[in-house]
């Protein structure tokens, strides 16, 4: 049969209805109950994640496209991550691109105009061909779809690490916005409505609920693959949000198809599907393959009677094919016909309670103890680190997407930490997505910590303050004990860290069996996306000549999951997730923003100072520090300049004076570091000179030589 379904999952299916299923339900609950679709093996964990907050409207609950978050004014965001990556390793273009459509029809779901897209994209090495190819098209398919449909890409994140040679991680997320008293449902409350497919069903997609709930297993699994229809993309998303009123419910077609979406949107009442009222793009499809089909650009609707026919004639006016397939029914029971046979008769009450599983952990132990081993000399580190793609400029990727359609981008990609997109109430929203795979290869808790953090942060840099967040968790097989362990510990750390920032996770997705055909896992990789609004002035980044360099925070000499440790293969300390330290230097920001103290902030992160710094000379500019003046508990410069640890920022300013009184005030560590310069691309340490012309020169051109040179 080709079904995904343990053994134990069989006989538990089998003494629950008490008969043997046919074939066609057995593909029916092969998609349903599939990780993908289920979270048969993480739903018990992601409890423990709060959604209370008196703004969230819609959060985490069961068959809910997305979660929305009151904004003030009557008006509501909805935000919304998914992934498409085993789609994206086996057709990059249509993987990447049927992940921005999915994600599109996830926010108009709700009755939302989706204004705001961003890619978290990491692949393979470079220096391995099929990588660069993968990069290449993933890039074309995510511009292809987003551009067409007139939704802007305003941010994203781009690395590299050898773990995705073969799965690479594709993440989608997007905003929208609605009238708070528009939103819609995903799920009906009565029976009796009509359900209306608006779309053509094909052989596309086959089994992709099931494809996604295990491993790459290095066949031809193309099939499993969705095409892309950006141009029809646009006719779903117009006229959903034109007849919006008159629907009762709407449900996206994504992984299971019509399985998926008539069971979840009857929400524990009955339906009836007429397979053969089922507009088809291929002639002669199997019925049961028509049912589990995952053709994109499809929605489904539950509609009252008296509304169908003006749902239905505004497809018409595009030709679109629209058509009532069936009902809800008050009997619990989920019915495929054809031709007046059922096909599927399955209770909605099994479909919707799979078995669930918590496996067995086993914690990796990992070495805290420092190295030993020689380390290098300074100008060798900064040389190394500094070159490696994770830092260097992601233009060549954003220059594809038309990221200001709409005109609501304020801040484009590139320019700062976080994202802004004007909102239709008059307020500015900041958003930006995070994940550290080699913070969690080595601590998966203080990573999960430590992410929530760095997104509070990185919205701090432009005058936001985070009020929403998505999570997406992304792991090897959750049957093995060491990756399962990584999992609980990450959904630990970020639960811990939203609670205490006060951030509701309204929505998210977990992605297991990111493995390749040679059963390696990749590194753990949740990723959060968080959005904020800003507090009152917005910055926006500016140099000058003459600024004063301050850095808020202290340093902590822990280089453990940093880039440095990577490059140089050194075990060492992993820096601990400071969690007040980050809320007040993050406050700090905000208010030195709004007061007009600062005209440059960046918070610390990935490659430490020294990258922070970088991103100063990049500009055109150079820069003298003063080592000692940088407030560490180490006395080793490599660990000083090279850590990762939280709760800093390095900001340009006029008025030092001010900046270091007022942390003063809030109990923050701040000290002046050093000062700007003209002298372009030279980095001076104390008195040794660097010229990092040629790491800016890499900075600017690797991408585009690496893609075209593959």
């Amino acid at each position: 049969m080709g079904i995904n379904l343990l053994q134990v999952e069989m006989d538990e299916i089998r003494k629950r209805l008490n008969r043997e299923p046919d074939e066609a339900e057995w593909r029916v609950i092969d998609a349903v109950w599939s990780e993908h679709c289920s979270y048969k093996s993480s739903k018990i964990f992601l409890k423990s994640f709060s959604m209370e907050s008196p703004n969230v409207i819609m959060g985490i609950t069961d068959w809910q496209d997305a979660g929305a978050v009151d904004i003030g004014n009557g008006w509501a965001i909805v935000v919304k991550v998914e992934s498409h990556n085993h789609p994206s390793a086996v057709d990059p273009f249509n993987g990447a691109a049927t992940g921005v459509g999915g994600i599109i029809r996830d926010i108009i779901s709700k009755g939302a105009k989706p204004i705001a897209l961003l890619d978290m994209i990491r692949v393979g090495n470079l220096k391995i061909r099929k990588n660069v190819w993968l990069l290449k098209n993933i890039i074309a398919g995510i511009a292809a779809y987003g551009n067409s449909i007139g939704v802007p890409v305003v941010g994203g994140e781009l690395s590299f690490d050898d773990t995705y040679n073969d799965n690479p991680i594709v993440d989608v997320a997007a905003i929208g916005v609605v009238k708070k008293d528009r939103i819609k449902p995903s799920i009906v409350n009565r029976p009796g409505l009509k359900l209306v497919l608006a779309g053509l069903t094909g052989i596309d997609g086959l089994g992709g609920a099931s494809f996604a709930s295990r491993k790459l297993s290095g066949e031809n699994e193309i099939g499993a693959v969705q095409i892309a229809d950006p141009f029809a993309g646009k006719i779903i998303l117009d006229v959903t949000l034109d007849i919006a009123d008159k629907v009762e419910a709407i449900k996206d077609l994504g992984g299971g198809g019509l399985a998926v979406a008539v069971t979840e949107i009857a929400n524990g009442f009955g339906a009836i599907v007429d397979i053969e009222k089922i507009p088809l793009r291929v002639k002669d499809m199997d019925p049961s393959d028509i049912i589990i089909s995952e053709t994109q650009e499809r929605m489904l609707y539950a509609v009252d009677e008296k509304n169908v026919e003006e749902v239905c004639e505004a497809f018409k006016q595009y030709e679109y094919p629209c058509s009532v397939i069936g009902e809800i029914t008050k009997d619990p029971i989920i019915r495929f016909r054809y031709h007046n046979k059922d096909l599927v008769a399955l209770p909605s009450d099994l479909l919707l309670n799979p078995l669930r599983f918590i496996w067995p952990i086993r914690r990796i132990k990992k070495s805290n103890e420092k190295t030993t081993v020689q380390l290098p000399p300074l100008k060798d580190a900064i040389s190394v680190v500094l070159s490696h793609p994770d830092l260097v400029s992601k233009e060549w990727v954003y220059s594809q997407f038309d990221y200001e359609v709409n005109t609501s981008t304020v801040i484009k990609p590139g320019h700062a930490d976080s994202a802004v997109i004007a909102l239709p109430n008059g307020k500015l929203l900041a958003v930006k997505g995070d994940a550290n795979p080699d913070l969690c290869y080595e601590d998966a808790y203080e990573c999960g910590k430590g992410i929530v953090a760095e997104a509070y942060r990185n919205l701090a840099s432009v005058g936001a303050k985070g009020i929403v967040a998505v999570d997406h968790l992304q792991f090897g097989d959750p049957k093995k004990p060491e990756v399962y362990y990584t999992f609980v510990e990450a959904i630990r750390g970020i639960g811990e860290a939203t609670r205490f920032f006060n951030i509701p996770i309204v929505g998210g997705k977990v992605s297991f069996y990111n493995e390749n055909s040679r059963g390696n896992p990749i590194k753990p990789t949740p990723l959060i996306v968080m959005a904020g609004l800003i507090q009152g002035k917005l910055l926006k980044n500016n140099i000058e000549d003459g600024l004063d360099i301050v850095l808020l925070g202290y340093t902590h000499g822990e280089l453990g999951g940093s880039l440095f440790s990577k490059m140089f293969n050194i075990s060492a300390e992993v820096p601990k997730a400071r969690l007040q330290e980050d809320l007040l230097s993050s406050e700090l920001v905000i208010d030195a923003i709004n007061e007009e103290k600062i005209t440059f902030a960046k918070d610390v992160n990935r490659g430490g100072l020294i990258a922070t710094l970088f991103n100063v000379i990049v500009h055109g500019y150079g820069i003298e520090i003063d080592s000692k003046s940088i407030l560490s508990d180490s006395d080793n410069t490599l660990e000083t300049l090279f850590s990762e640890n939280g709760g800093r920022f390095i900001v340009l300013t006029n008025e030092p004076e001010w900046i270091i009184d007022r942390a003063k005030s809030r109990g923050v560590v701040a000290s002046i570091i050093g000062k700007v310069n003209r002298n372009s691309s030279l980095l001076k340490i104390d008195d040794t000179i660097y010229n990092l012309d040629n790491l800016v020169k890499n900075y600017f051109n690797f991408l585009e030589e690496v893609t075209n040179n593959g």
